[in-house]
């Protein structure tokens, strides 16, 4: 082979070289912009997550405080006022009116107990797959354990509810029981409901409730501590991202 044609294949291997080698560089340039636009979609993402989780958090957290402070501090005053009467240690009092309502309020929360943690996002987030989007591996177990807890201990509820509030159904106008007058007891029978009310069976079942307001009202204010733990985390972790 003559020396130019030697010269003009090294001239064309170089060409090839560089053009190859350029080609490489533009590839994986574009990876690596590709990765870094992702990657910022991924966190945008994510940010968006938490915080819809913050708000869900911070509501149960408001709900729990709201359920101790209001309709459980009426469930035990209610209860604490029949309680004497029911334990054959007072007569019937003559103010009927306010005795069987007392007795009604009673039930509350005993019927059909509310789940008290909305997992609206983290269903979104656990159907989609987006959980890998929280890349801090112990906020994600935390955030994970948060709501699988709240499966168990809303079964551990539902497993102590008691036959309080259906027992008192059937003898006093449950709809009413924010309102209940001798004209409304009328129709139920007042000495029927006394009779029922006085019972053995109805001291049972007073019992059984009283152990449940004092269950739910220590595990509403153990969540709502977790609760308020969790979004304390998750609120950090948000502001660590949007200033990264």
């Amino acid at each position: 082979m003559r020396q130019k044609d030697i010269a003009d294949v090294g001239k064309r291997g170089r060409w090839l070289f560089w053009e190859t080698l350029i080609i490489v560089l533009g590839v994986l340039i574009a990876f690596a912009v590709n990765d870094y636009w992702s990657d910022r979609q991924d966190r945008e993402l994510e940010i968006q997550y938490l915080k819809r989780l913050l708000t869900d958090i911070k509501g149960d957290e408001q709900w729990l405080i709201d359920y101790i402070e209001r309709p459980l501090v009426r469930k035990f005053d209610a209860l604490n006022a029949i309680a004497p009467v029911v334990r054959s240690k007072e007569p019937v009092p003559e103010d009927l009116e306010t005795f069987l309502t007392n007795v009604t309020l009673g039930g509350i929360g005993g019927a059909s107990p509310t789940a008290f943690v909305t997992a609206t996002t983290f269903e979104d987030l656990k159907n989609t797959g987006n959980l890998r989007l929280i890349r801090d591996t112990k906020l994600r177990s935390k955030i994970n354990n948060y709501y699988v807890l709240f499966e168990s201990n809303h079964l551990r509820i539902k497993a102590r509810t008691t036959g309080y509030f259906m027992f008192v159904h059937a003898i006093l106008p449950a709809e009413l029981r924010n309102n209940l007058t001798m004209e409304a007891m009328q129709k139920f029978g007042i000495d029927h409901a006394l009779e029922k009310i006085l019972s053995q069976e109805f001291l049972d079942l007073f019992n059984q409730e009283y152990n449940f307001a004092y269950f739910i009202q220590r595990l509403y204010t153990q969540y709502a501590q977790r609760s308020a733990e969790l979004a304390a985390e998750v609120q950090a972790h948000i502001a660590q991202l949007e200033g990264s």
